[in-house]
């Protein structure tokens, strides 16, 4: 399970489909492994989805809604940021 840092986006498609893009962590190497140290993995703003049913409880706390992500999507994958303006 990869934990959800920041939650930047939420959207849905066709119909129960939520689309999230949130800060996730250890998504991507941020340092390369080595001969000596293994690879160091970083947060990246990645996009995820689920179902959402008409059972499932959407939590009252910000807290509550990135653990809710975190249990919910393990399909997490990198935006690929590197054409966005600085």
């Amino acid at each position: 399970m990869n934990r959800v840092l920041s939650i930047e986006e939420l959207r849905f498609e066709r119909g129960d489909l939520l689309i999230v893009d949130a800060v996730v962590e250890e998504m991507v190497i941020v340092l390369p492994q080595t001969q000596f140290e293994p690879a160091e993995w970083g947060p990246a703003l990645c996009r995820g989805s689920f179902h959402l049913h008409e059972e499932d409880l959407i939590p009252a706390s910000d807290e509550g809604l990135r653990q809710l992500l975190s249990d919910r999507i393990d399909d997490w994958a990198p935006i690929d940021t590197s054409d966005w303006d600085d």
